[in-house]
């Protein structure tokens, strides 16, 4: 049986060039909308959130023993760092979107992984980041 996750990741103080005054948040949820992770770290950035919440819902796959798994983000830049293009040496915190694509390749390797690309409207994870942080 495949799992159906949806993923979205937010930053508050976005625009706050002093990465410790910025507070990540990822969400994960299942096809019903459930929550299955809200995680906050500080520092970041709206993408590298995104990031954070892929890798927080491969790690709940590989916890939980699922072995097929499609997550659904509506972040295009999500989609191509997981699926390998290469990361561009400008963004913010380069050292921490490599560390979390290590840790992502690590659980893919346990488990049959498939993206989707999905609209915000449609991200059910995103609807819980707007509604609860107002992000």
């Amino acid at each position: 049986m495949k799992a159906i996750l949806y993923t979205d990741g937010g930053c508050s103080g976005n625009d706050q060039l002093d990465l410790s005054k910025r507070k990540m948040i990822a969400a994960v949820s299942d096809e019903q909308g459930t929550i299955l992770i809200d995680k906050h770290e500080e520092g970041g950035s709206n993408n590298i959130a995104e990031l954070l919440a892929v890798k927080e819902a491969l790690l709940w796959c590989v916890a939980n023993k699922i072995g097929d798994v499609e997550i659904r983000t509506d972040s295009r830049n999500n989609l191509a760092w997981v699926l390998g293009k290469k990361v561009g040496k400008k963004i913010n915190d380069r050292d921490a979107v490599l560390a979390l694509k290590t840790s992502i390749d690590a659980s893919r390797s346990q488990l049959a992984l498939s993206l989707k690309w999905i609209p915000r409207e449609q991200n059910l994870a995103g609807h819980y980041i707007e509604q609860k942080y107002q992000l």
